[in-house]
């Protein structure tokens, strides 16, 4: 089943960046910023009255600028901005449902600091359009008998030994809350997000039940502990057999029936994502929101969240430990944490014989998905998200103690959290290892769900979680209670995981390690253990936190808090491989403010460890935004698994041979064969071989140039480098966008008080001016700016070179300025700072603009006229797509061999392009492509015929790339208007009859 982002760390990301960057250069690529929100849009008129406040502020926009492409057409966050990526997403143009929850807690914080709760609303309601399968995407869940929720089929150790029998060797469980999810809500439409979508359908399979969608719904993990992200097959979650095996779909790969499977639809939602949704919500509610309608709809989430706290198929908590489990009844099937998944599916068939449904729950649970705020906000009136089901809130207040529970159980002699439990060993109802500790019945899993890489390896998870440990004791101690149990358990965890998780930390310096990444001491031996000595060395400019966790040992069986002694001596944690991941490092800033915040509103002031957590956050995100690229903050990593691309892993059995939504026909003979050792009887094929388009990716080029050139096959080394890529996660940069607003929000400026009164004078230097915009005009260029808080001048920079170094051109006392010192036809970069007599601000994020005449010349005057839409908007992919009517409106016929058309573009490059024709009316055939060096002409055969009077071409859909696929910048392209998505009169294309120019404006 599903699987999180921590699929990319199949590899180290282990960056010896030596640089020292100066504020707001470009490290990660150079695209400069060329349009952001217009001045009326609510951020703009917010008065930035700290830093860091401005740089949520700042960067709010670049997520949501269109030209920094997060944002689909439909409006869904893509996974990352750039799309050759693999780690749970296996596509960066896919998305998740952790990023639609990551989406609604940006626009949460800009509610609170804009007023603007609209947007807020409208990210849930494109969440519930197009992730969360509505009434028509589930057809048959009314057929779902709770008495029988599905049929038991094993899980196994690799991918080679599915398809897995659904054998029904143990009778599932009952279903304890459909009859009231029934009655409380009049259906059960489940109310859950789906994990995966292919939002711009690049695997073809599309949306069979709304099909109005671009984004399809798709899943990938299904066979087992081994199968990483390397090894999966996507496939689409409503299978008509369109698509697959002849007459079976995919399913034959996953299971085995006796039949061939039915036609069918399926779900798996990521309780993480939807946790923190309801998460979110709360939050909202707190800081200001009350439209009721949305937090009903967080708090019916939350009830069918219930869900994940059940065991795959309903069997009773620790009835297996000796092999034998016994099936549930009530709600003695529940373990009450937040498991891996649950997911539910039914028939497609026609005539009646797809009236069927089922469900399933997850039977592992994993520390990095467990979610106290949540199940505080659903249980406690005080969360006022309480669900409307009877036995919803005595669940969640159930959960919000034993999440408590199982981080204390979890926690490490040095602080670390270790990695769940498991109801079903070996996802198959194995017994218990004798000796193993146990949790309510289940058995300790160093690495639940899966095993390539082991899944709590990853700091990330770490930080993820314990910063929902951290939120609850900052909730509890700022509401008056320091004495429950809950504010102790909490204190309990976040206490000893910041002491142990700050000693791993760096700032303008760097861990020394050995060549595996383990961290030394001055004597160059490991360090473990509480309070390490760590040697460093100076690294201005860098940060570093851990990446890599090795457990041993574990924890001792549970018998309850009050038994608990707090040490877990057993249970031991090792460091390694210093990294600088920016989605971390906003998840772990969150946790220190909010551990920060806590021990003030518990104490009244920092202790000294509070302290240094607060320092410690103002150094990290003072640093991280050296790394701003006007994107987002983006640094480069180097891929070690990215071999993985090019060889051949991916399973599929001898007897199956399907066909992919992109056209391209998958057996095990185009593969090499398996190994018998897995148990399989197959061949392995390459992700290239289940995705021949993914050689189209403007950056596979360069991966396979890299891996040609570098990668030893025999060493499984890199010899020349590893390939390094910079992205643009979604989820990451709202971490760090968040961290930002909630530093201000929590603890105030970095260099005043929180308590600091409204109109006291300031001894800061002013905030970084915001909302900087370049018009270009006939030799000059007009630059626009907010007023900066604290600001008596600002500083306006030019380069022409995008990143700089920058010039000062002038000093200004005003938000605007004009540059009359340019050249036509030259791009020009600029960056402006706020003055005061205490010091300079950082530079603005960069724009740009290319001055050029703009006198206009008179239009032709004629009967044709051509009609433009823009088929792709983002202006910085690998390809431009225009599309073309020519309407004739006069009265007697045209031959069309008698015209051509020009589309006027920058190459960007001096590589050959090639154009093709992917529709055309009048015949792709009749239609010829000619480049210039400022625009492609098209011209027409005999074949294409003649436009009548008052008669059109119909669609001409042009599509253009270089040979090497690498990206355009289509920002200051004549032609190009990415605001024309419909079909509307442009004079920017130009026509010519028998060479002679009747319509448009040229250049």
């Amino acid at each position: 089943m599903k699987k999180s982002f921590f699929k990319r760390k199949l590899g180290s990301v282990a960056l010896a960046l030596t640089m020292t960057a100066s504020l707001f250069t470009g490290i990660g690529g150079d695209r400069a910023v060329t349009a952001h929100a217009a001045p009326s849009d609510p951020a703009y008129n917010v008065t930035a009255d700290s830093v860091y406040k401005t740089r949520f502020l700042e960067l709010y926009n670049q997520i949501k600028d269109p030209n920094n492409g997060y944002f689909s057409p439909e409006g869904i966050p893509y996974h990352s901005v750039e799309t050759l990526i693999s780690e749970a997403p296996d596509y960066g143009h896919m998305t998740t449902s952790e990023a639609y929850s990551y989406w609604l807690w940006l626009e949460t914080l800009y509610g609170y600091y804009t007023g603007d709760w609209s947007k807020l609303e409208a990210a849930w309601d494109n969440m519930e359009t197009y992730i969360i399968p509505g009434a028509a995407e589930q057809p048959t869940m009314s057929y779902y008998n709770p008495s029988s929720p599905a049929t038991y089929a094993a899980e196994h150790p690799y991918p080679d030994m599915y398809p897995s029998d659904i054998s029904g060797q143990y009778p599932t469980g009952q279903d304890p809350l459909d009859a009231e999810l029934k009655q409380t809500y009049g259906s059960n439409t489940t109310y859950l997000m789906h994990w995966l979508l292919d939002v711009d359908n690049w695997y073809q399979f599309g949306n069979l039940l709304s099909p109005s969608h671009t984004a399809t719904y798709v899943n990938t993990f299904q066979r087992g502990e081994q199968e990483s992200v390397w090894e999966a097959v996507p496939h689409p979650s409503q299978d008509d057999h369109s698509f697959g095996k002849p007459g079976e779909g995919f399913m034959t790969l996953f299971t085995k029936e006796n039949q061939p499977p039915a036609k069918q639809w399926r779900y798996t939602n990521a309780s993480d994502a939807d946790a923190r949704a309801v998460q979110v919500m709360y939050w909202a509610k707190e800081l200001g929101y009350n439209n009721q309608v949305y937090l009903d709809k967080a708090k019916k989430m939350g009830d069918f969240l219930r869900y994940d706290m059940y065991d795959k198929y309903f069997q009773q908590i620790g009835s297996a430990s000796d092999g034998s489990p016994n099936s549930g009844n009530g709600k003695n099937s529940a373990h009450y944490l937040m498991a891996w998944y649950t997911a539910w599916g039914g028939g497609l068939g026609d005539d009646g014989s797809g009236n069927w449904a089922w469900r399933i729950g997850s039977s592992h649970t994993h520390q990095g998905y467990q979610n106290p705020v949540a199940a505080y906000a659903l249980s406690q009136p005080d969360g006022g998200l309480i669900p409307r089901s009877p036995t919803a809130q005595s669940d969640w207040e159930i959960s919000l103690e034993r999440q408590l529970e199982f981080y204390n159980w979890l926690q490490s002699t040095e602080g670390a959290i270790a990695g769940g439990a498991t109801n079903s060993w070996n996802g198959n109802y194995s017994s218990y290892p004798s000796g193993v500790s146990t949790f309510y019945g289940m058995a300790y899993d160093d690495h639940p769900v899966y095993h390539d890489p082991g899944s709590n390896q990853w700091f990330g998870f770490q930080a993820w979680s314990v910063e929902r440990v951290a939120e609850l004791y900052y909730i509890l101690a700022s509401k008056g209670d320091t004495s429950s149990k809950y504010f102790r358990m909490a204190k309990q965890v976040i206490d000893k995981w910041v002491d142990w998780s700050i000693d791993y930390v760096f700032v303008n310096e760097r861990p020394v390690t050995d060549n595996d990444g383990y961290y030394l001491d001055a004597n160059g031996n490991r360090v473990s253990g509480r309070d390490p000595a760590i040697a460093t060395v100076a690294a201005p400019g860098e940060f570093s936190l851990p990446s890599t966790l090795e457990w041993s040992g574990q924890p001792d069986p549970w018998n309850g808090f009050d038994a608990y002694d707090g040490d877990n001596a057993n249970l031991t944690v090792m460091v390694k491989d210093p990294s600088q991941d920016v989605g971390v490092l906003g998840s772990y800033a969150k946790a220190l403010i909010f551990y920060a915040a806590g021990v003030k509103a518990e104490t009244g002031d920092y202790t000294d460890l509070a302290a240094s957590a607060k320092q410690k956050v103002e150094d990290l995100l003072d640093i991280a935004w050296q790394y701003n690229d006007g994107i987002g903050i983006a640094i480069p990593e180097e891929r070690a698994d990215y071999y993985r691309y090019f060889t051949k892993e991916i399973y599929i059995p001898n007897d199956w041979t399907g066909v992919m939504g992109q056209g391209n026909t998958v057996s095990a003979s185009m593969g090499v064969p398996s190994d018998p050792a897995k148990g399989g009887n197959g061949g392995y094929i390459s992700y290239a071989d289940l995705r021949p388009n993914i050689v189209n990716d403007p950056q596979w080029s360069y991966l396979e140039s890299i891996y040609q050139s570098s990668y030893n096959e025999s060493t499984g080394e890199w010899e020349n480098g590893k390939p390094t890529f910079v992205y643009h996660r979604f989820w990451a940069q709202v971490d760090m966008a968040t961290a930002y607003a909630e530093y201000e929000r929590i603890l105030g400026s970095g260099t005043g008080d929180p308590g600091e009164e409204p109109g006291e004078p300031s001894d800061e230097p002013p905030a970084v001016p915001l909302g900087l915009t370049a018009t270009a005009g006939d030799k000059r260029v007009d630059l626009d700016w907010q007023d900066a808080s604290r600001a008596d001048s600002y500083l306006v920079k030019r380069s022409t070179t995008s990143g700089g170094p920058y010039t000062v051109i002038a000093q200004v006392t005003s938000s605007q300025y004009i540059d009359t010192n340019v050249t036509n036809g030259t791009t020009y970069y600029y960056v402006v700072s706020a003055v005061n007599d205490h010091g300079e601000s950082a530079n603005s994020i960069q724009v740009s603009a290319t001055p050029k005449d703009d006198t206009p010349t008179p239009a032709p005057e004629g009967d044709l006229v051509v009609q433009y839409r823009a088929a792709d908007t983002n202006p910085y992919d690998n390809q431009i797509k225009p599309h073309f009517n020519i309407v004739n409106r006069g009265s007697t016929a045209v031959n069309l061999s008698e015209l051509t058309l020009r589309y006027y573009f920058s190459k960007d490059g001096n590589q050959p392009m090639n154009a093709w024709i992917d529709w055309a009316q009048i015949g792709s055939s009749n239609i010829q492509t000619t480049f210039t060096d400022t625009y492609v002409e098209l011209s027409f055969t005999n074949g294409a015929g003649s436009i009548s009077a008052g008669g059109q071409t119909g669609d001409i859909q042009l599509r253009m790339s270089k040979n090497d696929w690498s990206n355009f910048d289509e920002t200051n392209d004549y032609s190009f208007d990415p605001t024309k998505t419909s079909y509307a009169d442009w004079d920017r294309v130009t026509l010519y009859l028998n060479g002679q120019l009747v319509w448009g404006i040229e250049p």
